[in-house]
C-alpha cells in the first residue's frame, strides 16, 4: 500500500508556520516536541502533522524520529 507524504521546502516553512499561527509560539519557545517535550526551534524542527484537530510538532532527535515512525505506522497515517 502506497502512502502519500506531503513535504514543504525550507524556503516555505516560515510561511507555513505563520499560516498555522505557530511562528510566534516558536519564537517564544512555547512549542514542544510531541514525543520528547524538547522545545522546538527552526533548527531542530523535523515534522508537523495534524492530530485530532490540533497541530503536532516533532523535533529532529533520533528518539523523536523513531517514535514518529512508529506512531505513523500504528495509526496508519
Amino acid at each position: 500500500m502506497k502512502k502519500e507524504l506531503k513535504a514543504i521546502h525550507n524556503d516555505d516553512l516560515i510561511e507555513l508556520l505563520n499560516k498555522l499561527k505557530l511562528m510566534d509560539k516558536l519564537k517564544n519557545g512555547e512549542l514542544k516536541c510531541k514525543f520528547t517535550e524538547t522545545i522546538i526551534t527552526l533548527d531542530n524542527l523535523h515534522s508537523i502533522f495534524p492530530e485530532s484537530g490540533s497541530i503536532k510538532i516533532v523535533c529532529n532527535s533520533p528518539e523523536a524520529i523513531k517514535k514518529l515512525s512508529e506512531y505513523v505506522n500504528e495509526h496508519n497515517l
